[in-house]
């Protein structure tokens, strides 16, 4: 049992990290992501939501440090922040499959 609790003893921040994915928009984001870099603008597009809305969502996966910005002129670029939130999106992904 001391194991277990030595693997999730941070319960709340646990929380946060699956509140930042509760939402499907912010999972949307996070799926394109997984093909590489992308900017807010392109983003918009592609998932058929307003620059405001994807802006508000990008701020909540910044927030909980799973995308990183990167500015390129006058736009502003995403990534993800740790490779190994590719492997939990896929492996959430086979479980409902």
């Amino acid at each position: 049992m001391a194991e277990h609790d030595e693997l999730t003893e941070d319960y709340d921040g646990l929380a946060r990290l699956f509140g930042a994915l509760s939402h499907p928009v912010r999972l949307r984001i996070l799926a394109r992501a997984l093909e590489g870099e992308y900017c807010v603008q392109d983003l918009g597009e592609h998932l058929d939501r307003s620059q405001p809305n994807i802006s508000q969502h990008l701020s909540v996966l910044r927030d909980r440090g799973l995308v990183i910005p990167r500015r390129r002129g006058k736009k502003v670029c995403y990534r993800l922040a740790d490779d190994r939130l590719a492997d939990v999106l896929r492996m959430a992904v086979e479980t409902i499959e």
